[in-house]
């Protein structure tokens, strides 16, 4: 099958997985935006981000091309709704990768900003070929009062729904975005509930989880934490919408449960820290037992969430949240929002605990109890691993490739419609 690939760039462990198409046997091509290094509208590469990977790439620049004198109405009329993006150009895009490449499939990473140009071509005749699109949270969820998500006006619902309508195959990441695709009016029928897998290859997170405690142990010395601590972590991009600042008005309660605890607060030093997080440990407990790592990569990710008892994802608004997943790589259990896709998961495998989202006494009570139960810490651990499996490179793929199989067979039935547009 030859399938293309838009916007890989969208998630950053997208790469993973096609590669993953390439090594059984699929041809994987991309479209991509490129504005460096760029010396016309267009540009055809052998490869897409490794020397010899051998995936086709169509690069576009998004302010080039003479086609933009014909799809400026309708860019004009939706930039804003749209993002700032170019709709109408995009969509000629799409339509100019897929005479490209020809592909038997199109499957759209973004949800978003490549998958309603896709799914309106689809919707005005303009594609023939099967189209899937993926739905990571941002796209769809409207939480745009708290920093994530986008605020649904009339004409972005009109998007949506216009998109959705016509796309042959839903993927949502989790139980919460495949109600919010209901919402939106898609085809039940139409939806497959498929993770996406760990970003990191997976001798990284398993290296880590056989050497734990050894991990554990470095992290510890680094930071400045005893040994025997108790030790809670969080990590994320620290922006209002993770809800660090509930972690925050929680942790004068866990200390007076556990005056010897410390909290690794790691990710980036975004403005939020100092705006809205730092003020509340400065007015109540201080900082002396919270550690700020900046941000983290590789195994020094894996390493920090497996020096910590507990992860802690007290998000108000997010899809999916992959790093409660990257703690369950090392044995890292969570305690998580019910705000997060991921939260689905803990339950089904029990290996953490879920508190309503907002509710910091609630976040409060959970960690204690967690830290309370070190037995039960130990079990989560064991079942974290369990759960893992789904996040896999391996199984996305088979999930995905088995997707991607169906769709292109029932465009072939009898009375669909066919063909690279």
């Amino acid at each position: 099958m030859r399938i293309l690939f838009l916007h890989p760039y969208g998630w950053r462990g997208e790469y993973s997985i096609l590669r993953e198409f390439q090594r059984h046997g699929h041809e994987v091509c991309a479209l991509e935006e490129r504005r460096s290094g760029m010396t016309g509208k267009r540009m055809l590469t052998p490869d897409l981000r490794e020397m010899g990977d051998g995936i086709q790439t169509l690069w576009y620049h998004p302010g080039r091309g003479a086609e933009r004198v014909f799809t400026l109405p309708l860019d004009r009329y939706f930039r804003h709704t749209f993002d700032g993006r170019n709709l109408g150009h995009r969509m000629w895009v799409i339509r100019a990768a897929v005479r490209q490449f020809a592909p038997d499939l199109v499957y759209c990473t973004d949800g978003f900003s490549y998958a309603v140009p896709a799914g309106l071509l689809k919707r005005f005749g303009f594609l023939r070929t099967p189209l899937v699109a993926s739905y990571i949270g941002g796209d769809i969820l409207d939480c745009s009062h708290m920093g994530y998500g986008r605020k649904r006006t009339p004409e972005l619902d009109w998007l949506m729904r216009a998109s959705i309508g016509h796309i042959d195959a839903l993927r949502a990441l989790c139980d919460s975005l495949e109600r919010a695709l209901l919402k939106d009016g898609a085809d039940a029928a139409r939806i497959s509930r498929i993770p996406i897998q760990i970003g990191s290859p997976r001798e990284v997170y398993e290296g880590v989880y056989a050497q734990r405690a050894q991990a554990r142990a470095e992290v510890r010395q680094r930071l400045g934490i005893p040994q025997e601590a108790p030790v809670v972590v969080t990590l994320s991009d620290n922006y209002f919408s993770k809800g660090i600042q509930d972690m925050a008005r929680a942790w004068p309660g866990v200390l007076a449960a556990y005056p010897d605890a410390w909290w690794i607060l790691a990710g980036p030093n975004a403005p939020w820290l100092d705006e809205g997080v730092f003020p509340l440990l400065d007015a109540s407990v201080g900082r002396a037992r919270v550690c700020v790592t900046g941000r983290l990569a590789g195994r020094d990710t894996y390493a920090t969430l497996a020096a910590a008892e507990l992860n802690v994802n007290p998000t108000l608004c997010e899809g999916l949240n992959m790093v409660t997943v990257d703690a369950a790589a090392v044995g890292t259990p969570t305690v998580c929002s019910d705000a997060a896709g991921i939260s689905d998961w803990v339950l089904r495998h029990d290996c953490g605990l879920v508190y309503a989202a907002g509710d910091v006494r609630a976040l409060e009570q959970a960690v204690i109890e967690a830290l309370t139960q070190r037995e039960r810490l130990a079990a989560w651990g064991m079942r974290c691993r369990e759960m893992i499996a789904d996040f896999t490179a391996e199984s996305v793929f088979l999930r995905l490739s088995a997707l991607f199989a169906r769709t292109v067979h029932s465009a072939r039935l009898p009375g669909s419609k066919d063909g690279n547009g």
